[in-house]
């Protein structure tokens, strides 16, 4: 199962123990939806093509008192309605959990306007917000216990190509942010999303750390890397603004010197000008597997 399926399907399974769910789309199902509209329609309202819209509605009923989520096709939900992202949940901290499909360049066939490649960089901004991107199954599944049980404003993205368990429930903590394997290695990859769900299964020899809920607790990261040689950051999406500037800015401010790679997308050349594919994005970009196991 995917990790959007596995988000919804617990979604369902916690309107039928009684929470008070309420989830609104913009024009877009999944088949881990359909038992959610067909058992509880009350709870599924969708407002068309209109990412503001839907968290304005999703803002509204959470002032009600519901737990609301809303649910859209990236990069829109963040490019198109940023502003009411800034000004309703972070500003406000109305407790809305903006869902959204597709992550990174997985959507290059669509050309470079359906490419969520900014949203990090774009999220990172604001305050009272917290991102998860989750690398398993477990992640999108405690995500949604988080939601019902400690209502906050958030956003999660959802990759199609990442289904599987990787971590047990009890290594996920959203307040730490990030876990850890390979801890015996003094060079580090922090990454999230499609490349720790990669780079945990290939199992390199590396310290691989998926930071997959932000804001981290920056200090417990700092002590998890400062007996580190080398530090390199690996992310589908844009360089500027990026995890690896995080961790840059982290690191400045903690006074820690260790050598940084960030491998990420930069676009010297231009954003593509052709419907590609994510494989493609990455050949060009030097995002690769053979790249990394080359800097390592």
């Amino acid at each position: 199962m995917n990790v959007r399926d596995s988000f919804f399907n617990e979604l369902y399974m916690q309107i039928k123990a009684g929470r008070d769910v309420m989830v609104v789309s913009s024009d877009l199902g999944a088949p881990s939806l359909d038992d959610f509209r067909r058992d509880y329609p009350q709870r599924f309202v969708n407002v068309g093509i209109a990412e503001q819209n839907a968290i304005a509605v999703a803002s509204g009923l959470a002032l009600a008192g519901k737990i609301a989520v809303t649910y859209g096709l990236n990069p829109f939900p963040v490019t198109r309605a940023f502003d009411h992202i800034r000004n309703l949940l972070a500003s406000l901290e109305i407790p809305v959990t903006v869902a959204a499909l597709k992550a990174g360049s997985c959507t290059a066939e669509a050309g470079f306007s359906h490419m969520a490649v900014e949203n990090m960089s774009l999220l990172r901004t604001l305050r009272n917000l917290r991102i998860v991107n989750p690398s398993d199954e477990t992640i999108s599944r405690q995500m949604v216990r988080e939601i019902v049980d400690h209502p906050k404003p958030g956003f999660i993205q959802f990759d199609p190509f990442i289904s599987g368990v990787l971590y047990e429930e009890e290594e996920i903590d959203f307040s730490r942010g990030f876990v850890v394997s390979g801890k015996e290695y003094d060079t580090a990859v922090v990454t999230y999303g499609i490349w720790a769900h990669t780079l945990k299964k290939e199992g390199l020899p590396v310290k691989l750390i998926d930071c997959y809920s932000l804001p981290l607790k920056a200090g417990l990261l700092m002590e998890e890397l400062k007996n580190c040689k080398k530090i390199i950051t690996m992310e589908d999406g844009v360089a500027s603004g990026g995890i690896g500037s995080m961790l840059l800015e982290i690191m400045n401010d903690c006074g820690l010197q260790i050598p940084i790679k960030r491998m990420a997308l930069r676009f010297e050349n231009g954003y593509p000008a052709v419907s590609s594919d994510r494989k493609q994005i990455f050949e060009a970009e030097g995002l690769t597997l053979d790249a990394l196991k080359e800097e390592i």
